[in-house]
C-alpha cells in the first residue's frame, strides 16, 4: 500500500519522464528526416559527375541526362531540348547513346527543359539543377513525373528540404515541451 508521501514523489518523477519523452521524439524524428539527405549523398555523390565534367572546358557549367531504357514503353529516340538564355540546344537519344551532355557556358542556367518521348508525350520542367547527371524515367503515372520533377532540381535542393523539414520537427518538440512544463507547473 502506497503511503500518502510516496504519492507526491511518483507525481514529480512522472511529468519529467514525459518531458523527456516529449523532447526524445522529435529528435529521433529528425534524426530520420536527415538520415534521407545523408543516404541520398552517400548514393549520388559527386564521383558518378566526373566524367561529365571533364566533357566541358574548364569553367563552364554542364547538365546531363540519361535516359534509361524501358521494357513496355520505346525511349529510343526520346528528344531532349534545353531552352537556355539565348538559345535551344537539343539532343536526340538512341540505342548507342543513352546520356546526353549539354556544355553552358559560366552564366547560364536551364530555362526549360523539354522531354519528348518517341510515343509524342512532351514533359516540361523547369528549375533543373546545373553539373549533375539526372536520369529520365518514361512516366507512367503521374507520380513518376511528380518524382522526375523532384529529382531534377537536384540533390542540392533535397537537402534542405529535408534540413527544414527536421528544422520544423525539432522547433514542434521544443514547443511540445514548453507546453507540458506550463501543464506541469499549473498542476
Amino acid at each position: 500500500m502506497l503511503t500518502p508521501s510516496r504519492v507526491p514523489q511518483w507525481r514529480a518523477i512522472q511529468p519529467s519522464w514525459q518531458r523527456l519523452l516529449l523532447f526524445l521524439l522529435p529528435l529521433v524524428v529528425a534524426a530520420l528526416l536527415l538520415w534521407i539527405p545523408v543516404r541520398d549523398a552517400l548514393e549520388v555523390g559527386l564521383p558518378d559527375a566526373e566524367p561529365y565534367a571533364a566533357d566541358v572546358p574548364a569553367g563552364h557549367h554542364w547538365v546531363a541526362f540519361t535516359v534509361s531504357e524501358d521494357d513496355i514503353y520505346p525511349t529510343d529516340g526520346t528528344t531532349i531540348s534545353v531552352a537556355l538564355e539565348f538559345e535551344t540546344v537539343q539532343g536526340r537519344v538512341d540505342a548507342d547513346s543513352r546520356t546526353l551532355v549539354f556544355d553552358l557556358e559560366d552564366n547560364e542556367r536551364v530555362q526549360e527543359l523539354v522531354v519528348i518521348w518517341p510515343d509524342g508525350r512532351e514533359q516540361r520542367f523547369s528549375n533543373v539543377a546545373l553539373n549533375e547527371l539526372h536520369e529520365l524515367v518514361y512516366p507512367q503515372t503521374i507520380n513518376d513525373a511528380l518524382a522526375m520533377q523532384w529529382a531534377l532540381r537536384g540533390a542540392f535542393f533535397r537537402f534542405w528540404i529535408w534540413v527544414g523539414a527536421a528544422v520544423l520537427v525539432i522547433l514542434f518538440g521544443l514547443r511540445v515541451l514548453s507546453w507540458a512544463q506550463t501543464q506541469e507547473t499549473h498542476a
